[in-house]
């Protein structure tokens, strides 16, 4: 291809390129006269990414800044629903660079602004978000013009920030589909346009991307889309790659034309606008060849990004993958779209696999240990992880908080600024907003509070990440360093410690020390404790940097470099160890002075009773404790007696095989005693029901609702039998349904089904109570009262209680969801709640109400309408209940001999 240059820019490009196609089509590309001067590109030359904190903005969702283009004419502006547009621009982001700035964010990233489908007929919901393209090389009138996006950029490149853009290159909008069978050897067959001929948008006016009719001859030569149906089943060869995802016309981008036009496009962006990176939306769903040539070929984004002084232009890819737990099957996936040095791909991906086991430990309770992994593949298997960009939320999931507790909450953002990797916040999270795309102004989508709250910078978050981007920025080593697990534990919620170490000796000419830098943190709901853990730092004392929830207090190492202390519940200390010269005033190592013989501990084989751990110390009436899988508070205080003897029984009695540590601890002394390990086995419950639910009865309370009419909404909500067994803190449920998909990549293993479980506990009467569901426009069953809940989807898991609950809201999140575990050949999902992390002792006559519904992939229950569409429920009023199949259960005690 000729390049020149010439006063139209991108015009240019693509005349020479397509030889002068028909008027009809290049018309559209002709620009609209701009009502102003358009301000002059300025070009920032590319930063050291590692050193950058992106804010992340839905633009429709963040801020107004010119009420004027809100409404287009074409019904698609209403505040009131989520479904539509709020009226978000890119004036609005401008008039908030100060707010984002002063957080601490050095690159606004901002959902794709170019001309897109305003509504879908198919889908009935608008596309406010942008990802439906109609022109790729025009703003979209909703969010402003050239001149304002420029705007935006230029102001943010007078800051040294920088502008990230997301990209669509694997669809455009909701144009086209099958009516009936799809035959692949006969693509005109059913084949239909869901857009009428009259519609404002019935297809995309840029060519050739207009070319979207498959009955039309010179549409179908010219081959621009895949004339295919929606992804049924990814894994089955190229339905990945040339399928539709959820109805959105797929491009053909193995075609030549398309890659060009697609090129010529986003290059458009840089050379217009000055922007900065790509964030790359669905990268996993275009063959791999293609980012070889759209990157990497000489006419390609980083060959225009070079000649335009940005040697490093960051190209990100949204590989939206979870691995499986201890398994880097999501890494894996991550890693070969970032190719080869032979032959190379993206340069970044985000961070999905880190980001699910995040909120699986953080928020739901997971033990440590499975993000301890999870972290040790992110900063292993990658060989830049730190140029990988990791979240805690984002506009298509749910929020953190929907499951997670604040407390929870600040753990996560301080482990995303102390590993490696890219910190991305998401609009909102500062304010800790609850819904996804909840509007940040006021009048605009689920915004009940007067505007200014929502951008206040004296908020407590707010404050919070302010903070960590300064550590961030003033330890270097936090952005640089290598990761290392120090600890984490394996049984429940506890402790995670970790270690960023400089890469090489400290060449920097910063002033920040070049010393590594521990972090500590309690994942826990309870004090746990932090019993010697190896830092490699004999006799020393540590600063502390930065902290969450604990006391300051002086923190040193014993002579082998172990560290003891109690951290308190969701704590988080930031430490570094002080140079050798200062540790005059060290206490000498405590460890010395104690001892400890066993006369009695635990058998090898897995126990079933109760036993006695016994033994003699080298003082007399010594505090102690018995520490059980770092647990502070599992077993009362006790002391030694005159001759340092001690004796404590150890209950067995939760149902299930479990592995334990035990250590002694005398507090006084900061001593602990090496582990004792012992594995558990009760197979026989104390408590037990079971309930068997008829067959395709999921047509809700009246016999009369209608499911969602989506391809992938077929009989996953149809449950067919609940089993539950309890003993001691433990209670097993088993879910029979009459279907299990994974349609949707799910990282629970089940989708298209929400399951609502509300617990009344009888014996537990100094638990708080409520009767109505939250969300579910219903009271609980038999007029009784629930003291536990538990909602769980595809992407969510989380249990709480009934403090402060009402029809809108859950109470109080626990953070100690349970285990999930899926057979899909049996269509069987397991659920094993450990009531010792939800205060619950025992499930004495406990009562079950089990139902089901669907959530949206950010978490909203779908709505309930008369009538039913492809993503709403149908058949009764929007106040009606959200049930369509339920199942009530009681536990019943299991007789002395059968046990």
């Amino acid at each position: 291809m000729i390049r020149r240059r010439c006063q139209l820019g991108y015009l240019c490009y693509l005349l020479v390129w397509s030889g002068g196609a028909a008027a009809a089509e290049t018309a559209t590309l002709q620009p609209k006269p701009e009502a102003a001067p358009i301000p002059t590109v300025s070009q920032l030359p590319s930063p050291d990414w590692r050193d950058q904190v992106i804010y992340f903005v839905l633009t429709d969702r963040f801020a107004d800044g010119d009420p004027s283009n809100n409404d287009q004419g074409a019904g698609e502006y209403n505040p009131a629903k989520s479904s539509h547009y709020s009226g978000g621009d890119l004036a609005g982001i401008q008039s908030k660079l100060d707010y984002i700035q002063n957080l601490g964010a050095t690159a606004v990233w901002l959902t794709p602004p170019v001309a897109h489908q305003w509504w879908s007929q198919k889908a009935q919901y608008g596309g406010y978000h942008g990802y439906w393209a109609t022109d790729f090389t025009k703003v979209d009138p909703h969010y402003g013009d050239l001149t304002s996006y420029r705007a935006l950029a230029n102001d943010l490149h007078q800051r040294k920030m920088y502008l990230i853009q997301d990209i669509v290159v694997n669809h455009t909008g909701n144009f086209f589909g099958y009516s009936g069978e799809y035959d692949a050897n006969n693509t005109a067959k059913n084949f239909a346009l869901y857009e009428a001929k009259t519609s404002q948008q019935a297809a995309p006016s840029q060519w050739p991307f207009s070319q979207i009719n498959r009955l039309n001859p010179e549409h179908a030569a010219a081959d621009i889309y895949h004339w295919t149906p929606p992804i049924v089943d990814p894994t089955i060869p190229g339905q990945e790659f040339n399928y539709q995802l959820a109805s959105l016309a797929d491009l053909n981008t193995s075609n030549p034309k398309v890659r060009q036009a697609l090129k010529q496009s986003y290059r458009y962006w840089l050379e217009q606008v000055g922007v900065d990176a790509f964030r790359i939306d669905t990268a996993k769903y275009v063959e791999h060849d293609f980012w070889r040539d759209f990157l990497h070929a000489p006419d390609g984004i980083f060959a225009a990004a070079t000649q335009l002084g940005k040697q490093h232009f960051l190209a990100f890819g949204e590989v939206f993958a979870a691995s499986k737990p201890f398994q880097n099957d999501g890494e894996q996936q991550l890693q070969a779209f970032l190719g080869t040095a032979a032959e190379p791909q993206l340069n970044s991906v985000i961070a999905f696999p880190l980001y699910f086991d995040i909120n699986a430990v953080l928020a739901e309770g997971r033990p440590p240990a499975l993000l301890g992994y999870r972290l040790q593949q992110h900063s292993s298997l990658f060989d830049n992880p730190h140029l990988l960009p990791t979240f805690i939320n984002n506009h298509d999931t749910k929020r953190f908080l929907a499951a997670g507790s604040v407390e929870a909450f600040i753990q996560a953002y301080a482990l995303l600024f102390t590993i490696p990797g890219i910190p991305v916040i998401y609009q909102g999270d500062e304010q800790l907003l609850t819904q996804t795309r909840q509007a940040m102004f006021q009048g605009g989508w689920g915004n009940t509070r007067d505007s200014q709250e929502q951008f206040q910078t004296q908020s407590m978050m707010y404050q919070l990440i302010q903070s960590l981007a300064k550590l961030r920025k003033d330890y270097p080593v936090l952005s640089r360093g290598d990761w290392s697990l120090l600890q984490a534990d394996d049984n429940a919620a506890g402790i995670l410690a970790y270690q960023m170490s400089p890469q090489a000796p400290n060449a920097n000419k910063q002033s920040s020390p070049a010393a590594p830098i521990v972090v500590l943190m309690n994942t826990a709901d309870s004090p746990r404790l932090v019993a010697a853990l190896p830092t490699g730092f004999n006799n020393r004392q540590w600063q502390l940097l930065w902290q969450h929830g604990a006391k300051p207090a002086p923190i040193s190492t014993d002579g082998e470099g172990h560290m003891t202390l109690e951290l308190p519940a969701r704590a988080v200390l930031v430490l570094q160890p002080l140079p050798a010269s200062a540790n005059s005033a060290v206490t000498p190592a405590k460890t010395a002075a104690a001892s400890m013989h066993l006369t009695q501990q635990p058998a090898a084989t897995p126990l079933s009773q109760d036993f006695v751990l016994a033994g003699k110390i080298n003082h007399a009436r010594l505090p102690l404790r018995l520490v059980q899988n770092g647990d502070l508070q599992k077993f009362a205080p006790f002391t030694s007696d005159a001759q340092g003897r001690f004796s404590i029984t150890v209950p067995v009695r939760d149902l299930g095989e479990q592995q334990h540590q035990l250590r002694l601890y005398a507090p006084t002394l900061d001593w602990v005693s090496s582990e004792i390990s012992y594995q558990t086995r009760v197979t026989t419950p104390e408590w037990q029901a079971a309930v068997a639910d008829p067959e395709n009865d999921d047509r809700g309370p009246t016999g009369s609702y209608q499911q969602p009419q989506h391809e992938h909404s077929q009989q996953q909500l149809d449950i067919r039998s609940v089993t539950a067994k309890a003993g001691g803190s433990n209670l097993q449920l088993q879910i029979q349904m009459q279907q299990i998909s994974q349609f949707w990549a799910p990282a629970n293993g089940f989708d298209n089904v929400h399951f609502a479980i509300f617990i009344h506990l009888p014996n537990r009467p100094d638990l708080a109570k409520a009767s109505v569901l939250p969300g579910l426009n219903q009271q609980m069953p038999q007029g009784k009262s629930w003291q536990l809940g538990h909602f769980m989807f595809g992407w969510g898991n989380s249990v709480f209680n009934a403090q402060g609950a009402s029809d809108r809201q859950t109470g109080t999140k626990l953070g100690a969801a349970p285990q999930l575990h899926v057979d899909l050949t049996k269509k069987l999902i397991t659920v094993s709640y450990q009531g010792q992390a939800l205060g619950i002792q025992d499930w004495t006559n406990a009562e079950i109400y089990l139902s089901t519904w669907d959530k949206t992939g950010e978490g909203v229950l779908r709505d309930l309408t008369p009538k039913t569409s492809a993503w709403n429920f149908g058949g009764a009023a929007a106040d009606a209940p959200k049930v369509l199949d339920d199942l009530w259960l009681k536990l019943h005690k299991v007789p002395a001999d059968h046990r």
